[in-house]
């Protein structure tokens, strides 16, 4: 058969019909010249500028990683971000009760496998019996669908979700527990886990304050809510059912409301969990540790 020929400038590639479409490609990346690529180094910028140059002289490095690199914890004073000093998260005010506040626990929070405070939290059982008992057994550890389960816990459980400003959920549990049983036509038992109950709470407070201890209006949730600021708009899903009660877990929730989340799902870049659930008698202010 005739020949071909393939010309790039004064270049003239002899190709035959039988020729493989990688040999084409071959001679055409033969033929074309090699252009010089420019230089990365030259002007570069930082693409993440939130870190720390030397974390042995930063005292607040709480070894925080994402982005592949080691962080320090923005909501620290002693971070820098940047090359400048970070600001701490702003304090924010115990609010005031809006009704008797009856039964209390706490809670001790971990952050990045460092200890981040104590929250402690008054529930308004006048007002929302049984939304209060649920999570008041959920504290205590005693929570059960039936009388042979093992109960749910709060200790270990995840924060859920911050949207700054506007809510910091809890309430992920890792130990739902509950029972085992065997099935007809299943090889191996199934375990049914633990269901937050639902039930008929009402009541006319509003998500008017930072610092309110909401859950799900009907129930049937672990998930409970701590208000960041006011937010009425939360109202119509959320039921307030109390408060948290001391200065130091109103400086822990400024903490929690200023992570860095991941965009997708709002969840904390760090591991962000309850490391023990602490039930106080009635009365006592949770400022001892049990």
């Amino acid at each position: 058969s005739s020949a071909l020929a393939l010309e790039r400038g004064s270049m003239r590639l002899p190709l035959h019909d039988s020729s493989s479409r990688r040999a084409i490609l071959t001679a055409l990346a033969t033929a074309l010249p090699l252009l010089p690529l420019p230089s990365v180094a030259d002007g570069r910028t930082v693409a993440q500028s939130v870190g720390i140059d030397n974390k042995e002289t930063v005292s607040g490095a709480l070894g925080i990683i994402w982005g592949g690199r080691e962080r320090c914890d923005p909501t620290d004073a002693t971070c820098q971000a940047g090359g400048t000093d970070g600001v701490a998260a702003e304090a924010l005010v115990v609010p005031q009760p809006r009704c008797a506040v009856t039964d209390r626990f706490a809670l001790d929070l971990v952050i990045a496998g460092q200890a981040a405070g104590r929250i402690t939290l008054g529930l308004y059982s006048s007002l929302a019996p049984a939304s209060s008992d649920t999570l008041l057994q959920l504290a205590r550890g005693e929570l059960r669908s039936d009388p042979d389960d093992v109960p749910a816990t709060l200790e270990r459980s995840n924060l859920v979700r911050v949207l700054k400003d506007r809510e910091v959920v809890l309430g992920s549990l890792k130990v739902p527990n509950g029972q085992l049983r065997i099935m007809s036509g299943k090889t191996r038992p199934q375990r049914y886990s633990v269901v937050p109950p639902s039930n008929d709470d009402a009541n006319d407070l509003s998500h008017d304050a930072a610092g309110l201890l909401s859950v799900r209006r009907g129930g049937g949730s672990f998930e409970f809510m701590l208000t960041p600021a006011a937010n009425a708009k939360l109202d119509k899903e959320w039921l307030v059912i109390g408060q948290v009660t001391e200065p130091e877990g109103m400086q822990v929730l400024a903490r929690l409301n200023s992570l860095p989340t991941n965009n997708y799902d709002q969840t904390p870049i760090v591991l962000v969990k309850v490391e023990r659930a602490v039930p106080l008698p009635s009365g006592t202010t949770g400022k001892g540790k049990a």
